[in-house]
């Protein structure tokens, strides 16, 4: 791994997941590489079990027994991750890197107040008073919108609505300034008030000169990659397929699963007769397809598609497609 710019908070190199299961092994995720940089938000995308998930919680180190890594992650520049003890894991995770989860219900403890779960996520890694950290959580809460903050401290997660309780989420992700965060479809299960009140908060920590943080988005929708994000990654059978810039990517999409992906989203204001589809199903990843995993699904597939599974490859400064064609819109 070369030396890396001083913008890059993040540096994945080479992940690879692979879960050991009844069926044999299967590799959710296959020599993953990219870099999550200060001050902006990177989209990774596509559609579901195609890797995202898996890839977040494998930089997070939070896999169960029956997962193995391989590769590199690098924190910082200096700090490889993937080859901390658990124990140095748990130090870093929540105070340097920290990770808001698809559905807050469930990832809130039901036993504890607010108050309780947000102050531990402090008292953990810094010797601070009870007090202290109260204070901190209140000017949190109130730095990601939750009004009456002090009465929120004394509720329970069932006491909350879906909107406050992923804004609480947020704040216990931020109490200790990490320098990733790691948003794993943070608006599935709100409504679409709440998910515009949620992204707009995202783009304020993105933009906040005081946190310099970097953020990896993890979406379905390519509308929410348009609005907030610099850098989009499209994921399939747990490689990635296309990266680039928002405006490259979406503008001129290169990859014959980013062009369906993108033609099967409504465009506001624009009269059509049908939303177009992606023919087939996603591969079984127990058994891939021989060459380019999108081949049974692409309408431009050929012979040499077929034999051999290309590489990711740069067509355009900082635009990379894993595609032997070039497929112009």
């Amino acid at each position: 791994m070369g030396p890396l710019s001083n913008d890059v908070a993040l540096d994945v190199r080479g992940l690879t997941t692979t879960f050991r299961t009844d069926a044999g092994p299967l590799r959710a995720v296959d020599g993953v590489d990219f870099s999550l940089r200060r001050g902006q938000i990177t989209a990774v995308v596509g559609e579901s079990g195609c890797g995202k998930s898996v890839t977040a919680l494998s930089i997070m180190r939070l896999l169960p027994p029956s997962a193995s890594t391989a590769g590199d992650v690098l924190l910082g520049g200096t700090v490889a991750l993937h080859a901390c003890s658990a124990a140095a894991m748990r130090r870093h995770r929540g105070k340097d890197l920290a990770m808001v989860f698809q559905d807050a219900q469930t990832s809130l403890n039901p036993v504890l107040t607010i108050g309780q779960q947000l102050s531990e996520a402090i008292t953990v890694h810094e010797a601070v008073s009870s007090r202290m950290a109260v204070a901190r959580v209140i000017t949190m809460l109130e730095r990601v919108g939750v009004p009456e903050p002090e009465l929120r401290l004394r509720a329970y997660p069932h006491e909350l609505s879906g909107g406050l309780k992923q804004r609480a989420m947020i704040a216990m992700s931020l109490l200790c300034r990490p320098a990733v965060l790691i948003a794993d479809e943070p608006t599935t299960a709100l409504d679409v008030t709440i998910q515009a009140q949620i992204l707009d908060l995202i783009k304020e920590l993105r933009d906040d000169p005081s946190l310099q943080m970097a953020i990896m988005f993890i979406t379905h929708d390519m509308g929410v990659v348009a609005d907030i994000a610099q850098d989009v990654i499209v994921m399939y059978a747990g490689r990635i397929v296309e990266r680039g810039s928002v405006d490259t990517v979406l503008r001129n999409p290169k990859h014959p699963y980013t062009r369906a992906l993108l033609k099967s989203i409504p465009v506001l204001g624009e009269r059509r007769q049908k939303l177009e589809v992606i023919g087939g199903q996603p591969p079984n990843l127990h058994r891939l397809p021989p060459g380019c995993a999108f081949g049974p699904r692409c309408a431009s597939v050929t012979d040499a598609c077929r034999a051999a599974m290309p590489a990711l490859r740069t067509v355009a400064p900082e635009h990379d497609i894993r595609c032997i064609l070039e497929v112009n819109p």
